[in-house]
């Protein structure tokens, strides 16, 4: 049975890879990721960045649900393109609590298109 060697040997490593943890995706398409913007379409600032980017998130992501309160949003502007983290809390009485939520990046270019809208690992998602 030496010849089956080989197969048993691919076979395993294919079934590790299928426990190697979550798989990364992308949103794509032009509703969560639209690039039809001309590059010389007048450039955006950080209220328009964080406009089209909670526009580009999945219906219902910031709630309000029973678990979701709303969304806190961080940008930045470098290399000529807009990176914005977008991660739900929960209301507390104290603060916005953002344990056990999930979060998301959405990546612009200087007028808007995206660039990426990337999901965050779910909640309870293996490591």
């Amino acid at each position: 049975m030496p010849a089956a060697a080989p197969i048993v040997a691919v076979l395993g490593l294919a079934a590790g890879a299928a426990f190697a943890g979550p798989v990364e995706t992308v949103r794509t398409g032009p509703r969560y990721c639209p690039g039809d913007l001309p590059a010389g379409a007048p450039r955006i600032d950080a209220v328009e960045a964080e406009r089209i980017a909670r526009r580009l998130l999945p219906d219902g992501f910031c709630g309000p649900t029973r678990w979701v309160g709303g969304c806190d949003v961080e940008f930045e502007f470098l290399h000529e393109s807009w990176r914005i983290y977008v991660h739900q809390y929960r209301r507390t009485p104290r603060a916005n609590d953002w344990g056990g939520l999930t979060h998301t990046y959405v990546f612009l270019d200087a007028v808007g298109n995206c660039l990426a809208n990337v999901p965050g690992t779910e909640p309870g998602a293996p490591r």
